[in-house]
């Protein structure tokens, strides 16, 4: 054995070799200021010898990593609740560290409740409230925010419209004055409602070029049926011209109301100063009846249905595959959410792993369920574009075979215990991730009364997740995806898609504003797709 000291010597002289000599780098320099100068070339021959250490010390072995532990349920702080006078709600809490407030306005009206004639109304009824108040221009809102440092938005869904604000505990009775004051008091003012109607319509044109947004507009278009309050995602360029001032008025004082919402406060705050400073902020909010959004029933589909948004030169084809499927309190969502981990939830999952890596049909593909009040649509979404190697050979029809080999897997087949056990460890060890702040606790808080969820539902959630088995995983799937009557959305060029899709169903033709151009029966000789009976 070599000792360190004689080691240490030996690289010395490693390095001393490999190191060129002070002559060598003379005469090199030589060689180049002479080239430079337009002299003869100088030739250098160094002979540089290596001297090699064949004693180097053997790779050190990678430990392998602890097995994890049994996963424990993360308790949410106590939720207080409370009601003013008025109707409405207050859910406070405490979480301290760090001196910060998050305060969530949640009214229970959305797209959902939009009149049929004008959908996106309350797209726009939602905007407008940052455009300033009957005391405040949308500036002076703005000011006020930056000067307490803290920050607000507005939003809204299917279910909903929020107002959100953050910043220090200390300034929340300010932060509540400024929310209580775009609620209940907006100006809708008609030279705003103009300008906010241009970026509107710029906002529609940019983002229906997207394809994946046609995919899914078009599919709930389908799905739903235009009527049917799930029916539209969003205003359409058509209703946000003819939108009034009087329109927004109206879906207003309909629908923003003390007891049509909820007041969530999270942070370093009092439940008592909570309710203290709501009351001297909402208590003069006046209460009214609020109309509930009708749900029809959806019509169940008898057959698989295709069809194509026509998007002439497209490079890709835009798949949104589904049906109507559970609502979010359904007791088969926990078990429903495992096996869309399973088939298509995260880059790990069945469609990405197979459609990606192994076949390199996309850049990826995913599936899951859309949270809804009623029932919402499970969806399989990817697009698909042509082969690298050979661009004159369209793919779809392949994308569509393996899609459907997939959902029939699912619905059809146990997971295996390891592909159980991994995708039920992601899904609840990454949980304790979505509630690291306030701000994110807040939203959950919301989420448990959008969805008409238990108090203590995020306390068992990893536990609910752990528990669920490849029976159920099956028997979930097997409910609630469907196969033979699933409805496909693809967006891309129907020159080129529209004859490999026929094999797999009778195929209808629309341009991008929804506009019927063909139809196209199903082929002679129909692709076979084992479904379940």
């Amino acid at each position: 054995m070599i000792n360190e000291s004689a080691r240490s010597a030996s690289t010395a002289a490693v390095i001393r070799a490999l190191r060129p000599s002070r002559a060598t780098r003379l005469s090199t320099m030589l060689a180049l200021l002479l080239s430079a100068c337009g002299g003869a070339p100088v030739t250098t021959t160094t002979t540089t010898t290596v001297e090699v250490v064949a004693d180097a010390p053997p790779p050190r072995v990678r430990e392998p990593a602890p097995a994890s532990g049994p996963a424990r349920d993360v308790h949410l702080p106590a939720i207080v609740r409370s009601t003013l006078r008025n109707g409405l709600e207050i859910d406070t809490v405490h979480i301290g560290g760090l001196p910060v407030a998050y305060t969530r306005l949640v009214v229970r009206s959305g797209l959902a409740a939009d009149p049929p004639t004008l959908p996106g109304l309350s797209v726009l009824v939602a905007k407008m409230l940052k455009e300033g108040t009957r005391t405040r221009t949308s500036a002076q809102i703005a000011e006020e925010m930056e000067y307490l440092g803290a920050d607000f938005d507005v939003g809204e869904d299917q279910q909903s419209v929020v107002i959100s604000a953050r910043g220090l505990a200390d300034h929340l009775d300010t932060m509540l004055g400024l929310v209580g004051d775009m609620a209940m008091n907006p100006r809708f003012d008609a030279g705003e409602l103009e300008r906010l109607q241009r970026r509107e319509l710029d906002r529609l044109t940019l983002q229906y070029g997207d394809p994946a947004q046609i995919a899914r507009r078009e599919f709930y278009r389908a799905v739903y049926g235009p009527a049917h309050p799930y029916g539209h995602v969003d205003a359409t360029a058509d209703a946000i011209t003819r939108i009034t001032r009087a329109d927004l008025v109206a879906w207003h004082q309909g629908h923003f109301a003390p007891n049509n919402a909820i007041l969530i406060v999270a942070g370093d705050v009092d439940p008592a100063a909570v309710q203290a400073a709501a009351e001297r902020t909402f208590g003069r909010w006046r209460q009214h009846e609020v109309a509930p959004v009708v749900f029809p029933e959806v019509p169940p589909r008898t057959a698989r249905e295709i069809i194509v948004v026509h998007r002439p030169g497209s490079a890709q084809s835009m798949f949104n595959i589904g049906n109507v499927s559970i609502r979010r309190a359904d007791p088969d969502y926990i078990p429903m959410e495992v096996a869309n981990e399973i088939l298509g939830g995260s880059p790990r999952s069945r469609l990405f792993m197979d459609l990606r890596e192994q076949r390199s049909l996309t850049y990826g593909v995913y599936s899951g369920l859309d949270d809804l009040v009623e029932p919402g649509p499970y969806r399989v979404r990817g697009s698909v574009g042509p082969d690298p190697a050979h661009p004159e050979v369209d793919r779809t029809g392949l994308a569509m075979g393996a899609f459907l080999e997939h959902l029939v897997r699912i619905t059809t087949e146990p997971p295996a215990p390891a592909e159980l056990e991994e995708s039920e460890r992601y899904l609840s060890d990454s949980f304790p991730l979505s509630i690291d702040t306030p701000a994110r606790i807040g939203w959950m808080v919301g989420y448990l009364r959008v969805f008409g969820l238990p108090d203590d539902y995020w306390d068992g959630y990893r536990s609910e997740i752990r528990a669920v088995t490849a029976a159920q995983v099956l028997a979930a799937a097997h409910a609630h995806i469907a196969i033979d009557t699933a409805l496909v959305v693809v967006v891309g060029d129907a020159d080129r898609i529209v004859e490999p899709l026929r094999p797999y169903g009778p195929v209808q033709v629309i341009d991008t504003d929804g506009n019927h151009i063909a139809s196209f029966p199903i082929a002679e000789h129909p692709a076979t797709v084992t479904a379940h009976e």
